[in-house]
């Protein structure tokens, strides 16, 4: 379908869409960057295939859609450019380390949900990718909050959930969060249904940095999130991005979850660069 100066091959339930005929290193006009806006909106994550972008043109395509924010782990960040973060399992040769960085990443999350303002959209890119595993695995969470049952809607009403970067950290095993990590992220509390300000819809807001739920027995909380967590995540409201070298993938926090496939990390080069667009507080 063409729409404006881009061309839009959605994917099953207008969930996830290829975008073609626009070169995000080369520029473009401020029609494509609207039709490329509206697309967003309507599939929640957009796919550029074949973008040879380098770090500075990254950053240009990820400023167009508003301020960029740096990641609490400054391990992470480009040494020249902080708002790009950079992930890779390669040594300084090249070579496969056997070890996949931030194992956060390999359960369901969405961007940032740890801090006040969490993330609006996230930019990616696959300089390389592994052959063999490595998918990226997208949750449509308007479309299974929709799905629920009028009780658990009911149910849901009102609640908020705390998100919290260390307690994050804790379930996903990775190394502990450091004081000055804690400092800069404590704890904040989130709707668990947040209203889409561009669609009106109503959608799940959770994942790995959703610790507990406030004011709610803390077990109680955990097993609903679960429950929660395992509704969202069936196939029928899964898109699954199989990697290609130089893919841009663009994506909205407030109404997806996502994570990572397991692959081989000794065998497997993955090299991927994000840059992250601040959003606001979620109502």
């Amino acid at each position: 379908m063409q729409n404006g100066q881009i061309d839009v091959k959605a994917e099953a339930n207008d969930f996830a869409a290829e975008i073609g005929g626009v070169d995000l290193a080369a520029g473009f006009s401020e029609e494509t960057f609207r039709a490329i806006r509206g697309a967003i909106t309507r599939h929640k994550v957009l796919v550029f295939r074949d973008q040879h972008l380098d770090d500075d043109a990254h950053l240009a395509f990820a400023e167009r859609f508003g301020p960029l924010e740096g990641h609490i782990n400054t391990a992470t960040r480009h040494d020249r450019l902080p708002k790009i973060q950079v992930f890779q399992n390669v040594d300084q040769a090249g070579e496969p380390t056997g070890v996949h960085p931030e194992r956060g990443t390999l359960v369901w999350h969405t961007d940032k949900s740890y801090v006040a303002r969490p993330s609006l959209f996230t930019i990616l890119r696959s300089p390389s990718v592994a052959k063999t595993g490595g998918e990226t695995l997208f949750a449509d969470m308007a479309r299974a909050y929709g799905a629920l049952a009028g009780p658990a809607v009911q149910r849901l009403d009102g609640l908020r959930a705390v998100h919290d970067w260390k307690r994050s950290r804790e379930k996903s095993d990775e190394r502990p969060a450091t004081a000055a990590e804690i400092a800069a992220a404590p704890p904040v509390d989130h709707p668990l249904v947040r209203t889409h300000p561009d669609t009106g819809a109503r959608t799940l807001y959770m994942g790995n940095h959703a610790s507990h739920i406030l004011d709610m027995d803390r077990a109680e909380g955990e097993a609903l999130l679960a429950d929660l967590e395992r509704h969202a995540t069936q196939d029928k409201f899964i898109y699954r991005h199989r990697w290609r070298d130089n893919d841009v993938l663009l994506w909205d926090n407030r109404c997806t979850m996502h994570c990572v496939m397991p692959y081989d990390a000794a065998k497997e080069r993955r090299i991927v660069r994000r840059a992250v667009v601040q959003g606001d507080p979620p109502g």
